[in-house]
């Protein structure tokens, strides 16, 4: 089930940012980046790659959608190979809770299978060790 784990993590950055709770507190954070990135480089956040995999959303809670489209698996390959230690936030937490209650969790657990992508194991084997990307850009304060 660490398949599952894996991937109902790639949904914990948007469940949060619709649900706009804080990160989770299971994984070790960069300081993010002090100057902003321009538009063509990868953000620094964890967020704007997971929600690459919104396309997602219709085949793990969906029983009738046979297959994920080419956009889901698009999004689980960019996330793989632009973010892979974006992954951590799922190896580290336990976010089952945080999914639609409608999950299908053996498509979840079958989606790398599916979409015929490699879970960068080297990448996941580090959560402890290296510092992971913050998830979402710091609140901005209070007034």
């Amino acid at each position: 089930m660490a398949s599952s784990k894996l991937i109902a993590g790639l949904f914990l950055a948007l469940a949060l940012l619709v649900a706009n709770t804080p990160q989770p507190s299971g994984a070790t954070r960069a300081e993010p980046t002090p100057s902003p990135a321009p538009s063509s480089s990868p953000s620094p956040y964890c967020i704007s790659w997971f929600m690459g995999m919104s396309p997602c959303m219709d085949f793990l809670t969906d029983a009738s959608v046979a297959a994920p489209s080419s956009g889901c698996c698009k999004g689980l390959q960019g996330l793989v190979d632009g973010a892979p230690m974006c992954l951590c936030y799922a190896k580290n937490g336990d976010i089952d809770n945080l999914m639609p209650a409608n999950t299908d969790f053996s498509r979840v657990a079958d989606l790398p299978s599916t979409c015929d992508v490699a879970l960068p194991v080297e990448a996941l084997s580090e959560c402890e060790t290296e510092p992971v990307p913050p998830l979402m850009p710091p609140s901005p304060p209070a007034a």
